[in-house]
């Protein structure tokens, strides 16, 4: 069958031209993609129609020259070649132009913009400028699909000869059809078993650094330097001595130049081969796109010397020839890598000898130059002859020019000392840190406790710190950290020691703190809300003598030695001249990657350089800092010491009190705020949910834990205008912070870490130690007297991270991290080098996490994988296993029970086999994907209306997943506690009101959708408004029954007991809505809420825990459960006026004049009640009925129902907390009698304060927790 009319031939493409298509349709509207514009003077007596002639001559000659590409409608894409192709010519004359060098330039940056129609040949076209009468400019500017460098020089040749009617020389030299003819008979191009080994041990593709400005366009530059034609000949004689080729030596020394920008000894780069077989004859002379671009692997020992890898690499190309036909995605695709994953940014280009001048009779061609644009980030090409030139053509939106400039001259730095002394070692080619590591003068070193003691002297009276319980004058808090001082001291605590402290998030931590330092020793702050193995394991590391702690804390330390020093009852004070400091601070624990976390030692040098150096950096001290972080986590340190050695207020807010945004703006108005420290993430979501005016007395919001997004900055600016926004980045290692960066108003495309702080030198190490040019990656490393002692009793990770550097051997530590410097020092974060992530802040090593669920899935593949969500990140973790439901949970239960609550990963899925890369490693990429389709892949069931479209909507948009099914659950797609305040923030902006506590209740599309529906209706019915927050659902523990508690105080009940525990919170009948008891008895609303409960957790003894009245509710729900489906109860603040079944039980006063005494006011209330119920009736009724009037009802409803209630004897475990002046536990009354079982703890706080307060949270929670755990030991 013949071709259409006009065609003569329809060929395949090479796989080097399906690649260029693909990219050049992929950037179809960018200009200059695969683009060479070729330039050249000619002299003489030129006849331009003639020379067109010539030009079209060739191009009917040429079959590559006549070549369309079609790709739409075709199985393969195809390239088509045209009988004829008319050639597009222009022709101007210049010759009066006075500035005709700055008119070629112009035209010829005009011609690398060209975009050609790829379907319609030629795709060339010639422009002929006459310059004078006997001197022309020839401008030929062809597409990279038709033609390659070497081609280009064949068909100059080819046309002047023509031009002169020259005879041919010799035979007709082969089409580019009899090429790709030999092509096809090569089949298989790829060895595939050669490349795979190739790559074999191979860690990571080597990219390019994501910084870059992106705002400054998609066009190429370059930038070029002549390195001279005597380094050029001594390269020459360093080959020639080593028996190689000059190329070897110029692509290595482009492999080491590249090793140290890009940070990694393992480099892979591109490099461009002629792709002309010997086995066609006369190769040479054909035309056509024949070069191939292939990776070239250069894997280099710092320690070996230059010569040994240049030998190396020699071996690695004579063997790479045999396979320079390989198709380069077939390669990659070897590669260790998920597929599409590119192997390499950057581009090797020999450009061989080329020919400064041709002569064609009269004619004469010079200064033949050629522009194009690479299709890579980075490609260098050298020509090595004549004055050596090297050039560097770069996306600036990858790399700026001024670090091409700096690569530039590194290549030749790298040519001069390889070539003068091959023998050298590679780590010894660039200058070491050890010389420049050197510091700004660093702050006075007076200790944060001599300048606390100086503010409690000037200041005794101001405003020190607050928290939940009230505040601390300077004076008091002072008074408080001695007497805690004296009670260690009197225990023999002196500079050795390592103190533990063991106390609720509060004043009394602080003061501990500031009490362990004056004696010397140094403090382990411990979060109280982490599991009790990991606190176990912290102990085991400390091995303290000595804890802090308070009487009734229900920390478990049962495994431990240590004795308890008791804060309860102090009454001795040291005197504030005899406080001394030790060398040690503190000690902060961190992941650790053995399955056990790591203890770092702070200095009190570097605590106070680190606290000192802030009013340097940030000048004015904070009037009033907020301080929101766990004090067990290091940036609570930069808010403590900063305000209280500075003379401000330092306000400690409640945990999680982020969640309730609207008292969290109260509590910043109230205390007129001025700074604060928090996760950039969360800085957004309070931006967004906190009434704006409530924040307006910010002036410095500080942002640490993660990088800064750019729409922080806006956020910032527009809601706040008067407030400093400041990017800090430290390790813990460092004492907090070591670098800043003031990022108000910045309008960059990734905002810097920035600069060091004053007596800390930062900056970015290479592999050999080397400090990095500007624009190169590297490991940031961290010196000077804020840097930690080391990791506590592990000398091997200490040995390990911990070095000295400089002249002044100055201490330093290794991050892990990667970064990269401008020429001014500021630094960018790139990641990390390990394993190590951040999860809110939170350092976590991946393989601490799979190591806890290795002990428990034996000989089972375990991948913990990391998902990022319009930048929030969040874990999840993978087991290779089938039918693993049961094996999951028993896995999620022991991370739970192990390690804090970052590490939780968001879910834990069994995979019946995970997906490997080509040398057998998983291939993460594919088993996230695998997940991630899973998630979308389950069972749907259908929205039901536009309400719950809305909602799904919403928690697409905010998480960046699919959402289709009422069953979607936010927190199972990635959501957090950050982001139920954004998602509560978004709701509202299109019209849906709910808080963000509302997710953890309702975290389903359909639940959600129901829970404000509900809201909307008054009808709904009365036990469905009782279960008004259920948490943990799926928990198969013991579940626990929260009756008239507050919010706050079931979230941090829930999040304490973890998902193993259901939690139910019934929240009496005040909510809006809820139909109101009237003609109930206490016993009526005991059978509700069992109902309801066996609903939530049916067969399973249930802890009870009531509030206020709930407690006689709770009272009345445990006699009807019965003694064997109770687990114990917990009586908050219970009323004291009731009447107990049993009177037998009590004395004779009770049981008999105060008895008679109670019955007679009963009957007066129930009197009064005749009258005020129907009242309270009229007033529900009323539309206009206020929240004060629908309290007074419900209040007077419960009253009447514990009015009529008899307490029944009680047998089963019972905890009674009490707060001030409350009665109900008088000895002999009806509780103390009735209740046969108990405890009692009394709790120094107001009654409404009780389940507000984070000290009492902690306390009531860690109680509840160990009465469930008794309960399991009994029934066990």
């Amino acid at each position: 069958m013949g071709h259409p009319k006009g065609v003569a031939d329809i060929l395949p493409l090479t796989s080097a031209q399906k690649g260029m298509l693909f990219h050049a349709v992929q950037r179809r509207g960018t200009p200059g993609a695969y683009v060479a514009v070729v330039s050249c003077a000619v002299d003489g007596p030129l006849e331009p129609e003639r020379l067109k002639a010539a030009i079209q001559s060739v191009i009917e000659a040429r079959d590559a020259f006549r070549a369309g590409f079609v790709w739409e409608g075709t199985k393969q894409p195809v390239q088509v070649v045209r009988e004829r192709a008319d050639l597009p010519w222009t022709e101007l004359d210049w010759r009066d132009e006075p500035n005709v060098k700055d008119k070629l330039r112009d035209l010829e940056k005009q011609e690398q913009l060209r975009q050609f129609d790829l379907k319609t040949p030629p795709l060339m076209a010639i422009a002929l400028i006459q310059i004078s009468d006997t001197s022309w400019r020839l401008v030929w500017t062809m597409h990279h699909l038709i033609s390659d460098g070497w081609s280009t020089e064949v068909a100059l040749k080819d046309v002047f000869n023509r031009y002169n009617n020259a005879p041919p020389l010799g035979p007709l030299p082969p089409s580019f059809k009899s090429y790709l003819i030999w092509l096809r008979k090569q089949s298989p191009l790829t060895d595939h078993e050669f490349w795979t080994e190739q790559f074999s041990g191979l860690d990571a593709p080597s990219l390019l650094p994501e910084p870059g400005d992106t705002r400054v366009g998609t066009l190429q530059q370059s930038r070029s330097d002549l390195l001279g034609a005597d380094l050029l000949e001594r390269v020459e004689q360093i080959a020639a001595r080593l028996k190689m080729t000059t190329n070897t030596v110029l692509s290595a020394a482009w492999a080491l130049v590249l090793r140290r920008m890009l940070g990694q000894d393992d480099v892979v780069f591109g490099t461009v081969t002629a792709g002309r077989p010997a086995d066609i004859a006369g190769i040479g002379d054909a035309v056509g796109a024949f070069v191939n671009t292939l990776p070239v692997r250069l894997t280099i020992d710092p320690e070996q010397p230059v010569d040994a890898l240049l030998h190396t690499h020699a071996r690695s190309e004579n063997a790479r020839r045999r396979h320079e036909f390989a198709s380069l995605p077939e390669v990659q695709a070897c590669a260790p890598f998920p597929a599409g994953t590119p192997l390499f940014d950057a581009l090797f280009v020999n450009e061989g000898v080329a020919n400064v001048s041709l002569e064609f009779g009269n004619i004469r061609l010079s200064d033949l130059r050629t522009s194009q644009f690479s299709n890579y980030p980075l490609a260098l090409l050298v020509t090595p002859q004549g004055s050596f030139k090297a050039e560097i053509y770069f996306d600036p939106a990858k790399i700026s020019g001024e670090k091409v400039e700096t690569c530039l001259d590194s290549y030749k730095q790298v040519l001069i000392k390889l070539s003068g002394n091959p023998e050298i070692r590679i780590k010894d080619l660039f200058q070491s840190a050890q010389s420049f590591a050197t510091t700004a003068p660093a702050p006075d070193n007076e200790t944060v406790v001599q300048r606390f003691l100086q503010q409690a002297g000037t200041n005794p009276n101001a405003p020190a710190l607050s928290d939940e319980n009230g505040t601390l004058t300077y004076s008091d808090l002072s008074y408080r950290a001695r007497q805690i001082a004296h009670a260690l001291r009197a225990k023999g605590v002196g500079p050795s020691d390592i103190i533990p402290v063991a106390l609720p998030r509060g004043a009394d931590s602080v003061a501990a703190f500031l009490g362990v330092m004056m004696c010397g020793a140094a403090y382990v702050p411990l979060d109280l809300t982490y599991p009790a193995q990991r606190i176990a394991q912290i102990f085991d590391v400390v091995s303290p003598r000595l804890f802090v702690t308070q009487s009734d804390c229900e920390m478990d330390v049962s495994e431990t030695a240590a004795q308890a020093v008791l804060v309860d009852n102090l009454q001795v004070a040291i005197d504030p001249a005899s406080a001394t400091t030790g060398e040690r601070a503190y000690v902060m624990f961190t992941s650790g990657s053995q399955n056990r976390p790591k203890g770092v030692e702070i200095t009190q040098t570097g605590l106070a350089v680190s606290t000192a150096a802030r009013d340097i950096v940030h000048g004015a001290p904070p009037e009033a800092y907020l301080l929101l972080s766990s004090l067990a986590f290091d940036s609570s340190v930069a808010g403590i010491y900063w305000t209280l050695c500075s003379g401000g207020h330092l306000v400690i807010a409640a945990r999680r009190a982020e969640q309730e945004p609207l008292q969290l703006g109260k509590l910043i108005r109230q205390h007129q705020i001025t700074h604060t420290l928090c996760l950039p993430s969360l800085a957004q979501a309070l931006l967004l949910t906190v009434p704006k005016q409530d924040l307006q007395s910010l002036r410095m919001l500080i942002a640490a834990g993660e990088a800064v997004p750019t729409e922080l900055i806006a956020q910032c600016q527009a809601a706040l205008p008067l407030c400093r926004l400041i990017n800090e980045y430290g390790p813990t290692e460092a004492t907090v912070w070591c670098t800043s960066f003031d990022a108000t108003g910045f309008d960059g495309s990734h905002v810097p870490i920035g600069s060091p702080i004053p007596g800390t030198w930062v900056g970015i190490v290479d592999p050999d130690d080397c400090q990095a040019e500007p624009g190169d990656v590297g490991e940031i490393v961290v010196a000077g007297k804020t840097v930690a002692q080391g990791y506590l009793n592990d000398p091997r990770q200490t040995a390990e991270r911990f070095f000295s550097m400089g002249p002044d051997a100055l201490p330093a530590y290794r991050t892990g991290d990667l970064g990269v410097a401008d020429a001014a020092g500021c630094i960018t974060f790139l990641g990390r080098k390990d394993k190590q992530v951040k999860i809110r802040g939170h350092r976590i090593e991946l393989s601490e996490l799979e190591t806890v669920a290795r002990s428990v899935a034996e000989n089972t593949r375990v991948a913990a994988l990391i998902t990022e969500t319009d930048g929030m990140r969040a874990i999840t973790l993978a087991l290779e296993c089938r039918d693993g439901d049961a094996l999951c949970e028993r896995v999620r239960s022991e991370i739970e029970a192990t390690l804090p609550a970052p590490f939780h990963p968001k879910s834990v899925e069994a995979v019946a086999e995970f997906p490997n890369l080509p040398n057998g490693k998983l291939d993460e990429r594919a088993l996230a994907t695998l997940l991630a389709e899973r998630m979308t892949s389950k069972d749907n069931v259908p929205l039901r209306d536009d309400l719950e479209t809305r909602i799904a909507a919403l928690f697409a948009d905010v998480l960046k997943v699919t959402c289709t099914s009422r069953d979607d659950n936010f927190f199972e797609m990635g959501g957090d506690s950050l982001m139920t305040l954004k998602t509560s923030a978004r709701a509202r902006e299109g019209g849906l009101r709910f808080e963000p506590m509302d997710l953890f209740s309702f975290p389903t599309v359909g639940g959600l959708a129901d829970h404000l529906r509900a809201l909307q209706q008054g009808d709904v019915d009365q036990t469905r408004w009782k279960v008004f927050r259920t948490a943990n659902e799926r928990g198969q523990e013991t579940p626990v029954a929260l009756v008239h508690c507050l919010m706050p105080f079931f979230n941090h009940v829930a999040e304490h007991l973890g998902p193993d525990h259901t939690v139910v919170h019934m929240p009496g009948h005040r909510l809006p809505g809820m139909p109101v008891p009237f003609d109930k008895s206490l016993e009526d609303l005991a059978d509700e809420a069992i109902a309801t409960l066996r609903d939530v957790a049916p067969d399973r003894p249930i802890l009870l825990c009531g509030f206020s009245a709930g407690c006689a509710l709770v009272l009345a729900i445990a006699k009807q459960l019965g003694p064997e489906n109770v687990a114990g109860i917990v009586l908050l603040d219970p009323p004291y006026k009731m009447i107990g079944a049993e009177p037998a039980l009590q004395p004779l006063y009770y049981r008999t004049y105060k008895r008679w005494r109670y019955q007679f006011r009963r009957a007066k209330h129930r009197r009064k009640a005749q009258v005020a119920v129907p009242e309270a009736k009229a007033q529900l009724d009323n539309p206009n009925c206020t929240e004060d009037q629908r309290i007074d009802a419900v209040s007077l409803t419960y009253g009447l129902a514990i009015n009529d209630y008899h307490v029944q004897r009680v047998d089963h475990p019972t905890r009674v907390f009490l707060t001030p002046g409350n009665p109900a536990m008088t000895k002999g009354d009806v509780l103390d009698t009735h209740l046969t079982n108990k405890r009692i703890h009394q709790v120094e706080t107001k009654h409404r304060q009780l389940l507000r307060e984070t000290e009492s949270q902690a306390r009531i929670a860690a109680c509840i927790k160990s009465l469930i755990d008794k309960s399991a030991e009994s029934l066990g």
